[in-house]
């Protein structure tokens, strides 16, 4: 965590240290949460319609609604 403590010096400039800002933030998401998520929307897709076509049975929740 020294990291993200210290300040340098270049030049006689403080330079701040780094952090995490909305920008990266906003790239985290976009570009790895988000496919994440999606990844796991349509395997639940693809067990649902396999489960209830192929195995002719309920899936997850649904079993408790129906």
């Amino acid at each position: 965590m020294a990291l993200f403590r210290r300040l340098d010096r270049i030049h006689g400039h403080v330079i701040p240290a780094p952090r995490l800002t909305r920008h990266a933030l906003k790239r985290f998401l976009l570009w790895l949460l988000l496919p994440f998520l999606l990844l796991c929307l349509a395997g639940d897709v693809a067990l649902y319609f396999l489960f209830r076509e192929v195995f002719d049975s309920c899936y997850g929740l649904l079993c408790l609604f129906s």
